[in-house]
């Protein structure tokens, strides 16, 4: 909510196309923190304050200038990149007392999850690394990591529909 506040400050129109995608995640993630405190009293607080810390982070990040070349900030791309690694932690945690259906939905979210991990540290390690040929790799890094993240929260979405 915050972030919609600041939308006169985006330097970029791929941020600017993204910000639904990135309001959609932080809605889902706030309904999925609520629905499973009912189920672990609290037992994911930390991962709540983590998850909320970092959407303020990115909130922050998509207000900064990209380089020069690039279609997204660092810090945009370094945010975006923690919300599939909380995603993998997340899911982690919940497995460990998750029954058996529960812990299958749970592992297949972290497969989907783990190579887009990797897709974001590879971004970074581009746009932070001199010398690399961003031309291609961006376009098509940002963009794998957009359509697989509005999948896994539509993913998400029909599941949590089916468990109510």
């Amino acid at each position: 909510m915050v972030g919609s506040l600041l939308l006169h400050d985006i330097p970029t129109p791929v941020t600017l196309a993204l910000l639904p995608l990135f309001v959609a995640s932080w809605w889902q993630d706030w309904q999925s923190a609520r629905a499973a405190t009912s189920y672990f009293s609290g037992e994911l607080v930390g991962f709540d304050a983590l998850t909320a810390g970092n959407y303020i982070a990115l909130v922050d990040a998509w207000r900064r200038p990209a380089p020069h070349g690039a279609w997204l900030s660092t810090a945009t791309l370094i945010s975006w990149t923690a919300v599939f690694a909380i995603y993998v932690a997340w899911n982690l945690a919940v497995m460990r007392k998750a029954d058996k259906p529960t812990r299958k939905a749970f592992l297949s979210f972290t497969l989907a999850e783990l190579p887009l991990l990797a897709v974001g540290i590879a971004l970074i390690t581009v746009q932070t690394t001199a010398g690399w040929d961003n031309r291609w790799l961006q376009p098509v890094g940002v963009g794998l990591l957009a359509a697989s993240h509005a999948g896994l929260l539509i993913k998400w979405r029909i599941m949590s529909v089916k468990e109510e």
